[in-house]
């Protein structure tokens, strides 16, 4: 069985935590994985590792991760070392932190799932449900399904299940498996296996497709100069509002009737002036918001004649 071994060790310190990852399929009986489908699943494993302590432990530990070959008899491995602990080791010795820096890297492990459970087991018994709500405490927190089923799990597990750097790496390791001749991946420790995944359970670990969160949603009066129209439905007007243009949808239906009946004149200069509603989102790629005209209250026309300058009256 192709095995990528692991091992996670805490520098100086020779105390080490072991985990191991196997591929295994029909493609694979002869002990030979095609480096394409490899290097990338390995790579994210290292991110994974990384992306997993930052997201227990913050910003100020140091997870990196370091490939050395090792091949045994009778499968395909590659060992990983991955070096876990704080900004300043002096310090950290005589603190005693290197002790914690341990602790912290086989929590990194169990967390994760290769000693049983952690996300991937957890994932594993979610099978792709929807959450409804979840309850965190101190140390665990209480998942509530949209079926009323209850999973307890680790307060670390958490913090992995929202993480996306943690769900999209995990998500590439397990990625090989989708491909044709091989089937199982398996996660475990030297002593035993902690989780398998198999391919029809691939679509479990997929990334849920980020939530857009609506900020605010308010309506005011605001004036704007026409930039460009929009004669076509669902088409978006460009409007100015003094400071940057932006792109609105009218739904005025009795100003759209009359634009229609070519009742209503542009020229430049013009102003409208509105009741606008104006919307907006958190997303992944940041904020975004849209504009919609809801009722065009006035059309003032830019003016048309010069001011003529007039001398002023003499008194009588």
């Amino acid at each position: 069985m192709p095995a990528a071994y692991a091992t996670l060790i805490i520098q100086p310190m020779s105390k080490v935590q072991h985990f191991r990852i196997t591929y295994d399929g029909e493609a694979l009986r002869e002990h030979r994985m095609d480096v394409r489908e490899l290097a990338p699943a390995l790579l994210a494993m290292g991110d994974l590792c990384e992306a997993a302590g930052i997201a227990i432990y913050g910003r100020n530990t140091r997870a990196s991760v370091s490939v050395k070959a090792s091949f045994k008899t009778g499968s395909f491995g590659i060992d990983l070392e991955l070096a876990h602990g704080f900004a300043n080791q002096v310090l950290d010795f005589l603190s005693g932190r290197e002790a914690s820096a341990f602790a912290n890297a086989a929590a990194i492990v169990s967390a994760i799932g290769f000693s049983g459970k952690g996300l991937i087991g957890f994932l594993k018994k979610l099978k792709g449900r929807p959450i409804s709500r979840i309850e965190p405490t101190q140390d665990r927190a209480i998942v509530t399904l949209d079926d009323g089923e209850q999973i307890e799990i680790e307060r670390a597990v958490l913090e992995l299940l929202r993480d996306m750097s943690v769900r999209e790496n995990l998500e590439k390791v397990i990625a090989p498996i989708e491909r044709d001749g091989i089937d199982t991946v398996a996660f475990g420790t030297d002593d035993s296996i902690g989780n398998t995944v198999l391919r029809e359970e691939a679509l479990w670990f997929a990334v849920p497709a980020p939530q857009e969160v609506l900020l605010f949603d308010n309506v005011r009066q605001q004036a704007f100069s026409i930039v460009s129209l929009a004669f076509k439905e669902d088409n978006k007007w460009r409007l100015y509002d003094g400071a940057a243009t932006i792109h609105a949808a009218i739904v005025d239906a009795e100003f759209l009737s009359r634009v229609d009946q070519s009742l209503e004149f542009f020229a430049k200069g013009d102003i409208l002036i509105c009741e606008v509603r104006v919307m907006q989102w958190q997303t992944a790629d940041g904020a975004r918001t849209e504009y919609t005209v809801t009722r065009v209250l006035e059309h003032r026309q830019a003016a048309r004649q010069v001011p003529l300058p007039f001398a002023p009256e003499k008194p009588e």
